[in-house]
């Protein structure tokens, strides 16, 4: 079985990251995580780019227009109120890309980390 591989996307966002510094991409479920110092800050499904959001960032994102993941279960939709999708300037500003990123950074940064068993 041979390893997935990211897509155009993932790599051109990752690429575009570059300047936050070493970010690490993985395999989420059926998509990609990105993340800063093994704290994931957003995600890519199906080519579309969602940050990790605390209140703060939650209400800039639905200023901006945007909407949380959703996705599909048993034909009805789940809402994941923690990641929102990304402003449609971030896929071509890479300014905007970092300023956005780093602000799903620090909503990371402010959560609790979870105690693993």
């Amino acid at each position: 079985m041979t390893k997935a591989q990211p897509s155009a996307f993932v790599t051109h966002i990752h690429e575009e990251l570059a300047d936050i510094g070493p970010v690490d991409i993985g395999r989420f479920f059926g998509g990609w995580a990105y993340l800063v110092a093994d704290r994931q800050f957003a995600i890519s499904i199906k080519d579309r780019l969602y940050f990790r959001v605390d209140q703060p960032l939650r209400d800039a994102l639905l200023s901006e227009g945007c909407q949380p993941f959703t996705y599909n279960k048993g034909g009805k939709p789940v809402v994941v109120h923690r990641y929102y999708e990304a402003p449609v300037t971030c896929l071509d500003d890479t300014q905007a890309l970092l300023h956005w990123s780093a602000r799903a950074i620090a909503a990371e940064d402010e959560a609790p980390r979870r105690v693993r068993r």
